[in-house]
């Protein structure tokens, strides 16, 4: 079988990380290919048999940025003549099943971020039209997935945790990590972080916090988000988390939108006591307040500063947190993972009906905030 996969690039974040995993684990079975929209070198390691493709436009052109992507994209369909599609992330997936109207291949298309995340209206508007012609639409977020409208085409497969578990939580440092790339602080909630420990940071001279993540040319991350206290770290891009990890006693995540965070994943598989936030998205689909983790109350420094304090001042909390986290990944095995995505595509490909068109339940989506059947937040 031939697969063409469409992402804009891979470097950098979750969605790019899991496009990988995906592509290594397809080109051992299939004949796969990559088109990239920016070609940066992969950020994660890639099989040398998977086929990658530059897709971005070749044209020098002045303003040729604002030349719709599907151009090049029905080139590559056109040559690799792909048994299925596979697309990961909104424009991308909106220009993908635009180009596959041409050729009417078998496509599925994969969210990777909330619904409840801000984007421009014209890929709101574009995803509401679009997203009929999809065969297959993946969530990573289940309750979005129900809310969604298209419940024929609809499934949810939540993020695989990679790493090894590791239980064992002696010989901690103590020490507090968070993960973002200084170009996503906002989104992440570092700002949230920095001011809930300076507020816990003089009554605890025995700790630290490190944030780790890209750092990326012409934006210093004190300038975003200054760190005006000690024992604050950038710590920038970091191969082998999995060994970080391994070595820390608390992980934070205060995200303002979140799907199905893969940072978050790995560090419960690492055995370390996590918090996120109570944010729209995924993060209370994973952690089970008091059982795996905490949930602390989205951009509310005061209550972070609490639960920070709590797990400092209580290893066996910290303890019974990480053993529930090691627990709970099972649930996200990577075989799993493996396993409905191979059916996914099996099913597609062999279904031999045309795609078809299902209304979206639009007040059904509107009752329930959902940003899909319009408009939109």
């Amino acid at each position: 079988m031939k697969i063409l996969f469409f992402i804009h690039g891979l470097y950098g974040g979750g969605a790019e990380h899991v496009a990988s995993i995906l592509l290594n684990h397809f080109c051992e079975k299939h004949d796969t290919y990559v088109a990239v929209t920016n070609f940066k070198a992969p950020s994660f390691p890639l099989d040398h048999r998977v086929h990658l493709i530059d897709d971005r436009i070749k044209s020098k052109i002045k303003g040729t940025t604002r030349i719709p992507r599907f151009v090049e994209m029905i080139h590559t369909i056109r040559k690799i003549q792909p048994d299925i599609i596979i697309s990961f992330l909104t424009r991308t997936n909106n220009n993908a099943l635009f180009a596959n109207l041409f050729f009417r291949k078998k496509i599925i298309v994969s969210e990777r971020i909330s619904l409840y995340q801000k984007l421009p209206w014209s890929e709101r508007f574009s995803r509401r039209i679009l997203y009929h012609s999809a065969n297959k639409i993946v969530f990573v977020i289940a309750k979005e997935c129900k809310t969604f409208g298209l419940t024929k085409k609809c499934t949810t497969i939540y993020n695989p945790a990679m790493f090894t578990p590791f239980p064992d939580y002696n010989n901690r440092q103590h020490t507090i990590v968070s993960v973002s790339s200084n170009s996503r602080w906002h989104i992440k909630g570092i700002d949230i972080l920095i001011k809930a420990w300076a507020k816990i940071a003089p009554h605890n001279p025995d700790w630290n916090l490190e944030i780790y993540g890209r750092i990326y040319e012409g934006v210093k991350p004190d300038e975003l988000c200054p760190i005006s206290h000690e024992r604050a770290y950038w710590m920038g891009w970091q191969d082998n988390m999995e060994d970080t990890l391994k070595t820390k006693s608390i992980f934070v995540l205060m995200s303002r939108f979140e799907a199905c965070p893969n940072s978050l994943i790995e560090a419960m598989s690492q055995g370390c006591a996590c918090i996120g936030s109570d944010c729209k998205g995924g993060i209370k689909e994973i952690i089970c307040d008091g059982v795996d983790g905490m949930i602390a109350q989205s951009e509310n420094v005061d209550d972070l500063a609490v639960k920070l304090q709590m797990l400092i001042d209580d290893k066996n909390l910290r303890q019974r947190l990480s053993a529930g986290a090691i627990e709970k990944v099972k649930r996200f095995d990577k075989n799993v993972f493996f396993a409905k995505w191979d059916n996914l595509i099996e099913e597609t490909v062999k279904n031999e009906d045309s795609v078809f068109y299902q209304p979206f339940s639009r007040w059904r989506c509107r009752a329930r905030g959902c940003d899909i059947a319009g408009p939109l937040m």
